[in-house]
């Protein structure tokens, strides 16, 4: 199934590579976690509701309840500050109830490969509300992931939206396959905090040239992939995207500078460090395919 138009736009390109030196470490540290729940109609926000269907994955919660946000706090999942010990905290924003409109960044209908529905979808939504991890970036990154996961999943089988937004990953998904891919295939993990996206840099239109790079693996404080090339299979590509998010998701950032990873056909590919050439600004590791070496 061919998912990537490669006839895209080009996108901005940050012009300065910069490699990575002992002077200078490059380095992703985590940031809060956001997804937006979107909505057709207001949404039904049942607070004992979300609660319990919570406490059939995490049993030991606090929580507390407003008019403006939903607050959950998760004693089990300690998180270390530097001069205190809390519980890790996931909330619920909510704007106000009586006021339509969504707010979602251009790029938000750019890269959603995975559903061909998404724009529309996203685009009939009035309402909308925001859920984050305030309080549990500290924590080590996949009982991070998996108590996020968990809460999110909870809060879709409750609120029932009809797209989520995430962030980080800056897609637009489908609430169902969330919750379906969560609930009987936590090999895909990185689903609903990842994205693969496809860029057209060539200057000259009879010449191709792309970039492929994972978008959201920074937010857990490790480093995304890019690839620049212009023979390759853009399907292919993506699914050795994929294939080099999860090695450093199961494994750590243990990739160092100049070391090689299996690329197409049995080949391999030279690793380098450096910023991303596509915004956000990040640290990436750059896979040098054969067809550049």
């Amino acid at each position: 199934m061919n998912l990537f138009n490669r006839f895209k736009k080009k996108n901005t390109i940050i012009t300065a590579i910069e490699p990575v030196t002992e002077d200078n470490q490059l380095q992703n540290f985590p940031e809060m976690l956001m997804t937006k729940l979107l909505f057709s109609g207001k949404p039904k926000l049942n607070a004992d509701q979300i609660l319990a269907e919570l406490k059939k994955h995490i049993n030991n919660i606090d929580h507390s309840f407003s008019v403006s946000s939903l607050i959950f706090s998760f004693p089990d999942y300690p998180v270390q500050l530097a001069d205190a010990t809390l519980p890790a905290q996931l909330n619920i924003l909510i704007p106000d109830r009586d006021e339509a409109g969504i707010g979602l960044p251009d790029t938000a209908f750019t890269q959603n490969w995975h559903w061909p529905e998404a724009n529309q979808v996203a685009q009939n939504c009035q309402y909308e509300i925001l859920i984050t991890d305030l309080m549990s970036r500290s924590l080590p990154y996949k009982q991070r992931v998996n108590l996020f996961m968990d809460f999110l999943a909870a809060v879709i089988r409750v609120t029932q939206p009809s797209a989520v937004y995430t962030f980080h990953g800056d897609k637009i998904l489908n609430p169902a396959s969330i919750t379906g891919l969560w609930e009987t295939d936590k090999v895909q993990t990185l689903y609903a905090l990842c994205n693969v996206r496809l860029f057209n840099i060539s200057n000259d239109p009879q010449k191709r040239e792309l970039l492929m790079d994972t978008m959201g693996m920074h937010a857990l404080g490790l480093p995304d992939f890019q690839i620049r090339f212009s023979t390759f299979n853009e399907n292919e590509i993506a699914n050795l995207l994929w294939t080099y998010a999860y090695h450093i998701y199961e494994y750590g950032d243990i990739i160092e500078e100049g070391d090689t990873m299996e690329g197409l056909a049995g080949s391999k590919w030279k690793c380098v460090k450096e910023v991303s050439l596509v915004a956000p600004e990040r640290m990436v590791i750059n896979m040098i395919p054969d067809e550049q070496a």
